[in-house]
């Protein structure tokens, strides 16, 4: 089939002259990949306001990389990474497929991004590797690709199988409440015993700190939202929390190097939760 792009904005040369979410995020871990005078300008701006963004940007990647061993170790085969962003920019940060692929060669993984050039490079550095995919998609279309994703995949990813979705760093970007629905539709969708891996910014560890940080975002034409726990807390539904339940980031695994660091420096909580049987 020809995949559709399912919403995801065009290529233009302005995107260029503006700072993009995905290349300041590369950056915080960092990466320099596509960062122009916008993006490095926009990063110098943040930290002036969260001086420990870097780091907060850093414990949410080791806590994906954590997260998709954890998830693989306990079975899953499939895998679907809502808002993969750009490749790592280290060899000791490994995307997910890299991750699961030593303990189940079969898996497969679907990447799915609203950036082009960040899927571009997602792909490349992939290099073709046998069960993965990418998808360009904006969340808000989510429910569109759920339709077409058995087909896109060649019918790997099975709706039979549990399947472990990520949705780590994604939500606070994303304007209005069609994404919220499309996490609703999204555990419809999914099957019983699957699992939804939530990390998302919040104001509940310092709100002056993320008033100042949202602003230095606003200023620079960028949606971004903090929620507190509550509200992320409802993303799940009613799946069964796993672990520790909702945690800042850096405590959700035991094994995390910084989970002795304060409440702030994780700057975000993070879940994961397990759909429960007896669902329609």
């Amino acid at each position: 089939m020809t995949i559709p792009d399912y919403g995801a904005p065009p290529c233009d040369e302005a995107m260029f002259r503006r700072p993009s979410a995905s290349r300041v995020s590369h950056l915080l871990v960092g990466g320099g990949r596509d960062a122009y005078e916008a993006d490095t300008n926009l990063r110098d701006q943040l930290l002036d306001a969260f001086p420990g963004l870097e780091a907060a940007a850093r414990i949410g990647r080791i806590h994906r990389t954590l997260t998709a061993r954890h998830l693989a170790q306990r079975g899953y085969r499939q895998f679907l990474d809502l808002g993969c962003g750009y490749p790592a920019p280290y060899p000791n940060d490994p995307d997910i497929h890299l991750l699961i692929h030593p303990l189940h060669p079969g898996a497969t993984v679907v990447y799915v991004d609203a950036d082009r050039v960040a899927l571009a490079h997602a792909r490349a550095w992939a290099g073709g590797a046998a069960g993965v995919h990418h998808v360009l998609a904006d969340l808000r279309r989510l429910p569109d690709l759920l339709d077409d994703i058995e087909e896109i995949t060649g019918g790997t990813l099975r709706r039979d199988v549990p399947i472990a979705v990520l949705t780590h760093d994604v939500r606070p970007w994303i304007p209005g409440s069609d994404a919220d629905l499309a996490l609703t539709r999204l555990r419809a969708w999914l099957p019983v015993g699957s699992a939804l891996s939530i990390t998302h910014a919040t104001a509940d560890f310092g709100q002056e700190v993320m008033s100042k940080l949202t602003s230095a975002y606003e200023e620079a034409g960028i949606h971004f939202l903090p929620r507190p726990r509550a509200v992320i807390a409802g993303m799940f539904g009613d799946w069964a929390q796993q672990g520790p339940g909702l945690q800042p980031v850096a405590r959700w695994h035991a094994d995390h190097p910084d989970k002795a660091a304060p409440e702030l420096a994780s700057a975000a909580w993070a879940g994961i939760a397990v759909k429960p049987s007896g669902r329609p």
